[in-house]
């Protein structure tokens, strides 16, 4: 029950946060509409459109969870014009659910329900969820095999059991709907099931499942990702499309979107958040007379305002038949962003296992190529690594190593992995390599330009440092982050002057580090520390939450598997993995 009310606390404060910025003159367009709907065993509407000073919205239920429909068929009301009804209930709700004692859910009946109040404009549904769908249309009963991570049976629990969120999604996608689902609760929940409406859709699913926890930062996370999800630049009612010139073809998309029977590419909802990745096949001579390709990518939806745009971007690549070149010209992230993405989707039809295998194929396979038909009097026992891609290697270890891939089932769980995989395809290319390749901050060396906020809105970050436990020194902090989470790690001999000025207290109880809060505390150290935080949790739109961690505790296992230069479990070391690499493409040369 405390759970279940922080959230909605938490929920209710964004909200209203997010309806004030919106209500604003000039922010959006003045016929925006807004709808509420709570939900436990059963599905509450509420009429907004009440002019009754001083009474609350009155509540209609939905009790039939099994055949939704709309209880109160004016469910929306125009945001300006009733934003003092929409307050009213926001202040009511914390209290007139403050001693529920029900514990079951009908999330997929409140999902229809909002979909069908919001059928006729098409709009965003926003649910966010302290238990898993138990009741109603939608309810999830498969039980979680922890023990199935990494195995064959694991690609069981990749697959939807229920396929009613796919039939939801459908509808969706008919009408114009994106869903949004914030799933905050640590029982097995069956994302893959729930994702594929949001997957279709064009929405997001979020997965806090700390919240009430933990050091309080779950509720940061919750509070700053539900006002990113109302007040972000967005998009409706979108269509892309991808021409190119003779010669090639479109070969695949990789992302969050609905695609038609007619071929087309569609998002309900598309937002800044978002990223789509698209190969291209050669398939005939693009060269002749031609010194160039072209590739155009329009893509037309209706803005915030109600006006209908079209954006074009058009590129003009290039033709060369020298593979040099073509090496020269290669970028690393765009590259680590598509084969994520392709990962992913080979996940999702294959197996997990299967997909790390094709990730070491590609990079040998690349590599292969260069040596072959770049290397210029190569020595026959070198490695040889083009400028381009000499952190390949690096990078396809640390991707196999992360949780999308990771045959580890003591670091990840179900529902995160599924998580992890729903957020990779909409990740951008500086996301997608963050998240590879985690950044880890020494903190306990911060010189006088760290951590100042620059004339430019800029902050001097230090140099990170390679993940590897050689790096990590028993007198230092270090701050690891990858774009979903932050972790402090402070080691056993850190000094109690950095301990004191950061964390407030004289030394770290045993066990306890997870409770530390970081938090300005009146001295310059802990004013740079928080300052470098904040601007990293600015950067990522999943705004992660920060958790610390003292060396040699209970959860210093939430660091080291971010350290993918050295041996875990299963998988090699950087070192060892160069070695195979350069094994395979010396097998293959002879």
């Amino acid at each position: 029950a405390n759970h279940c009310a922080g959230l909605l606390h938490a929920t209710v404060h964004a909200i209203r946060e997010s309806v004030q910025a919106l209500a604003k003159p000039g922010a959006t367009d003045p016929r925006t509409m807004v709808g509420i709907i709570t939900f436990d065993a059963q599905v509450h509407f509420y009429n907004l459109h009440s002019d009754t000073t001083g009474d609350i919205p009155g509540m209609n239920i939905l009790s039939d969870v099994e055949d939704p429909f709309l209880a109160t068929p004016s469910s929306l009301v125009c945001l300006q014009d009733k934003i003092g009804s929409v307050m009213k209930l926001l202040d009511a709700l914390p209290d007139m659910f403050a001693n529920t004692q029900v514990g079951e859910s009908a999330a997929g009946a409140a999902v229809r329900a909002a979909s069908l109040a919001l059928a006729e404009n098409g709009g965003r549904v926003v649910c966010v969820f302290a238990s898993p769908p138990t009741l109603g249309v939608g309810r999830l009963a498969r039980l979680d095999d922890q023990n199935a991570v990494g195995s064959d049976r694991e690609r069981k629990l990749h697959n939807p059991e229920s396929k009613y969120y796919a039939s939801v999604a459908e509808e969706c996608c008919a009408t114009q709907v994106a869903v949004d689902l914030f799933c905050c609760t640590s029982l097995y929940t069956d994302i893959a099931s729930m994702a594929s409406v949001c997957r279709a859709t064009g929405g997001q699913v979020h997965y806090i499942p700390k919240l009430g926890q933990d050091n309080g930062s779950s509720y940061l996370k919750l509070l700053s990702l539900l006002k990113r999800t109302a007040l972000r630049p967005t998009g409706y009612e979108a269509v892309l499309r991808v021409r190119c010139s003779a010669g090639l073809t479109v070969g695949d998309y990789h992302g969050s979107f609905h695609k038609t029977s007619e071929g087309d590419i569609e998002f309900p909802v598309i937002d800044c958040d978002k990223t789509l990745a698209v190969t291209f096949k050669v398939e005939s001579d693009v060269s002749g007379d031609k010194s160039h390709a072209g590739i155009q990518c329009a893509l037309l939806y209706t803005a915030s305002d109600g006006s209908r745009r079209i954006r074009v971007h058009t590129i003009s690549a290039p033709i060369t038949n020298n593979i040099s070149a073509i090496f020269k010209s290669a970028d690393l992230d765009t590259l680590i962003n598509v084969t994520s993405k392709q990962s992913v989707t080979h996940c999702l039809t294959h197996s997990v296992e299967s997909a790390r295998q094709s990730l070491v194929y590609a990079c040998v396979q690349m590599l292969y190529i260069y040596r072959k038909f770049c290397a210029t009097n190569p020595a026959p026992g070198q490695l040889i690594l083009p400028e381009s891609l000499k952190l390949l290697p690096l990078y396809t270890l640390a991707m196999m190593k992360s949780k999308v891939l990771t045959a580890d089932n003591g670091i990840v769980k179900t529902d995160e992995r599924m998580y992890l995989m729903d957020r990779i395809l909409s990740l951008s290319c500086a996301d997608t390599t963050a998240f590879t390749y985690p950044r880890m901050i020494p903190l306990h060396s911060l010189g006088p330009e760290h951590g100042v906020v620059m004339a430019n809105g800029e902050v001097a970050v230090p140099g990170s440092v390679s993940l590897s436990c050689e790096k990590l020194e028993a007198q230092g902090a270090y701050l690891v982050e990858n774009g979903e989470s932050m972790v402090v790690w402070v080691g056993r001999e850190c000094p109690q002057s950095f301990i004191e000025q950061v964390f407030g207290i004289p030394g770290i109880p045993e066990n306890e580090s997870s409770r530390l809060i970081l938090e300005p505390r009146g001295n310059a150290l802990s004013a740079k520390v928080c300052t470098i935080v904040d601007h990293l949790r600015q950067q990522r739109p999943s705004c992660p939450a920060v958790t610390v961690v003292q060396q040699r505790d209970a959860l210093e296992g939430v660091v080291m598997c971010y350290l993918v230069e050295d041996r875990q479990a299963h998988i090699v070391s950087y070192v060892d993995f160069l070695c195979h690499v350069h094994s395979q493409i010396q097998s293959k040369l002879t």
